[in-house]
This record gives structure tokens, sequence and C-alpha cells, in this order.
């Protein structure tokens, strides 16, 4: 009988790391009782990750504990710098505190990736993650099972390589940014979901894009003013009009914005001048949700009075309930942006409103390319809403209606 021969084993280690990190710590652990030649394989993956819920175990806090064990037997037995590591776990139904001694470890082994998805009471992220100097990559999601935030306010912030930062459900301090952005100079990237910010000011000269999703603000205002800035994402139904300034926007090239909400606390009339969409007056390519309620449009129609020309516009893409009653923006755009070439508008949802198409309109561009309508299937809306800006472009290329 012939012997058969195991070409999987006889390769070098260099590869066999390479492979077993696709797969998570517990299963490269385990290979260590294929053969003496696996025995130490796993020391050396350059990828770590731990994936845990405690669901499984209907809440056990003993095999929380048997968790948190091997995740510090793997870091104690490392040796081998790291490369990535990725750790996705799920305490929701335990008070069980997970322990986060590892995280200290973990930085001293030169990580260049760290992603962290939580769901626990508490959670403790160390200072040591905020000073790892090879990190170029950090994703810190800590949630709580009570939706309260968990607090991060590092003593010090000195992150030279890092590159892209993601933040969720967390309470930033007040010197956060501030020390954020001194200590991660080569910092490009800044997406904050869900977090409490403490801070009025956004301030980065290297910064290239920034997302802004449901966060939530405990001043007044907030003053954007990135002059490198490429593209910007801000979904919020907390902020809206007259709350964010956006300053020296210099090279934005895309912004997606959306502001649905309304702050009853806020003294709207005693808010400074807005200026959200007149600083993104340099965007190649701009997409707004005109969601705001009626007692913001005096300041949406301030902001939008306050517009010199959108001289780089090519693309916008224009999201509404009340599209005829918006069509003063979208107007207003079109007399604003002379190199403007694709419009979009879609209806979200089924509109409320059949106002009649307005006819004082007085100005008309010379051209557009292409003009897109999607209205659910609502004929007579798209009907107006093309009659409408017919009357504000001479010659329309194509005309799509979805």
């Amino acid at each position: 009988m012939e012997e058969t021969v195991d070409r999987i084993s006889s390769l070098p280690d260099e590869i066999l790391t390479h492979i077993l990190s696709f797969v998570t710590t517990k299963e490269s652990v385990q290979t260590s009782i294929l053969s003496k030649r696996w025995r130490n394989i796993w020391v050396s993956v350059p990828v770590l990750k731990f994936e845990y819920d405690n669901e499984d175990f209907d809440g056990d806090t003993g095999e929380d504990l048997k968790f948190d064990q091997f995740v510090n037997g793997v870091l104690q037995n490392r040796r081998a710098l790291l490369d990535t590591v990725i750790y996705d776990c799920y305490f929701e139904h335990s008070t069980w505190e997970p322990s986060t001694e590892w995280l200290d470890r973990v930085a001293l082994l030169m990580p260049r990736v760290i992603r962290v998805y939580v769901v626990a009471e508490y959670f403790k992220c160390p200072d040591s993650v905020f000073s790892c100097s090879s990190l170029e990559s950090l994703n810190l999601s800590l949630h709580t099972p009570i939706d309260q935030f968990i607090d991060v306010s590092p003593k010090s912030i000195a992150l030279p390589c890092l590159k892209t930062l993601k933040l969720c459900a967390l309470e930033l301090g007040d010197n956060f940014m501030q020390q954020l952005f001194t200590g991660c100079p080569a910092l490009e990237s800044l997406t904050l979901h869900s977090c409490i910010l403490y801070t009025s000011d956004i301030f980065s000269n290297v910064l290239k894009n920034l997302t802004l999703f449901d966060c939530s603000q405990n001043t007044q205002t907030l003053r954007v003013s990135c002059p490198g800035l490429v593209s910007l994402s801000i979904f919020s139904s907390d902020y809206n009009i007259g709350c964010i300034s956006l300053d020296n926007m210099a090279s934005l090239v895309n912004a997606d914005i959306a502001l649905v909400g309304f702050d009853d606390f806020l003294d709207h009339d005693k808010l400074p001048n807005p200026r959200l969409v007149s600083g993104l007056s340099n965007a190649t390519c701009l997409v707004l949700h005109l969601e705001y309620p009626p007692e913001l449009q005096v300041q949406w129609k301030k902001d939008i009075a306050n517009c010199t020309t959108f001289k780089n516009l090519k693309s916008l893409k224009i999201m509404s309930h009340d599209m005829i009653g918006d069509f003063d923006s979208i107007a207003c755009f079109l007399w604003h942006s002379p190199a403007l070439q694709h419009l979009t508008l879609i209806t979200e949802g089924i509109s409320d409103t059949h106002e009649e198409a307005r006819q004082d309109l007085c100005f008309q561009r010379e051209y557009l390319e292409e003009v897109t309508i999607s209205c659910y299937n609502d004929d007579e809306l798209a009907s107006k809403l093309v009659s409408m800006v017919g009357r504000c472009v001479k010659t329309i290329g194509n005309i799509i209606i979805s």
C-alpha cells in the first residue's frame, strides 16, 4: 500500500502561518495537536482573531472566564511581532467584565492593525492602545447592553503611523480631538459613529476622509476646518443646519450630508449664520438629504443664499420627501453650479404633497447632460419635476425616470 505524503506539513513555516492567519486563533491553536511539526506554528501566526459570544453558553460567566484566560494565555506565549489583532466579543448576557490587560501585551508586539468590537457592561480601553508606535489602523467599537457610553480619555495620544481611525459608541472627552490631531500626524481617515463629542472643533491639515454618523454634540455648534479633506459624510438625527460650520474645505471632492433632526432645546434664532452648504462650494459630487423640519427651512435658505458659486460641482443628488417644496433649493444649485452635468432627484418614500409646480422661476441655464428622477411610481410628481427642471434648463441631454 502506497504511503500517504503530508505535503502541507512540509511547507515552510512562513506559508503555514499565512494559511492560519485566515482562521480564528482558537482554530489556529487547535492545530498544535496535529503533529510535532505543528506544535508551535500557531505561536508565530501574524494575525490573531478572537471571537466569542456568551449567548452560546446561556450567559455562563464560567465560560467568560475560560475565554478571558485563553486570550491572555495566547498573548503570554506570543513572541513574534503581530500584524493584525481582531477581537469580536459579545458579553451581552453576562455581568462579566472582560480583562483588557491583553491589549497592553498586544501593544508591545507592534501590530499594524487593531480592531476591537465588544458588547459588555464595562470595558476599559488601556492607554497603551493610544501609544502604539506601529499602529496604522485602529477600530474601537465598545457597546453596552443598556446604551450607556464608554468614556475614552487617554492621558496622551502618540500614534505617529496611524492613518485610519474608527470609533463607535464612545464618549470622547474635552481634549480628545486636540490630542488626536496633535498625536496622529499621519491620520488620513476618521470615522465617528454614534459617539458623544465634547468638542466644538475638528481641525486638521492632513485629514482626507471624515465621517460623522449619528453623533451627539455637547456643545451648541461644531466647526469643521480641514483644508486637505477630500471626502465628507455627515448623517445625524441630532444636529441641524444651524449647528455645523464648514470652513476651509479647499480640497473637497465628495460630500454626503443628511441632517434629519431638530433640537427643541436650542434657541435657533441665536445660532450663528449657518455655513454648512456654503462650506461645500468646492465639492465635485454632492449628495443632500433634505429632511429638515419646517422650523429650519429659513436657516437652510439663508445658508444657500450665502453661497457664491459651486464652481467644481458636476454631480448633484437630492433626496427629499417634499421635492416640490424643496425646489427653491434645487433651483439655487442649478443657478450657482455652472459646471453641473448630472442632476438626480429621489423622493424618499411616497410624497405627501402635490403642490402646484412653481411658475415664477426666472432664470435658465444653458445645458444639463443628464437628469434622473425617481418618484416610486408617482407619475404625476415625476411629470411636475420634469416640467420644473425644464423651466430652469434650456437643453437637457437625457432624462431618466425610474
